[in-house]
């Protein structure tokens, strides 16, 4: 399925009230998991945000959960890549510059 057909079915059936397990049922993906990868990997592609859906309760949730990991050949390094649709909601574009503050435990990125 093309990135762009699957951004628009994923958000249809989330708009009409799907939770996060139904959509990946419809569209043929066996887990969640790769569910939320596709639609990473559909909305790096065409610059469009991840659908915001339902997850079982009546939460409404939005993928933005980044890992820390290692970086450079040594592995001496390590980093995070910020997911495009939390960026895209927040209104920035390409070439807009983020400030960095970081507190114990937290990173806050503003404009």
């Amino acid at each position: 399925m093309e990135p762009n057909e699957l951004l628009k079915k994923a958000a249809a059936l989330a708009k009409r009230g799907h939770t996060q397990q139904q959509i990946a049922e419809e569209l043929g993906f066996k887990t969640t998991t790769t569910l939320i990868g596709h639609l990473v990997k559909a909305s790096q592609a065409t610059g469009k945000p991840v659908p915001t859906f339902k997850n079982r309760g009546d939460a409404v949730k939005q993928v933005e959960t980044v890992h820390v990991k290692r970086r450079g050949t040594k592995g001496d390094s390590f980093g995070v890549n910020v997911p495009m649709e939390p960026l895209v909601r927040a209104g920035f574009k390409v070439g807009n510059k983020l400030s960095v503050k970081a507190t114990k435990g937290r990173i806050v990125l503003s404009g």
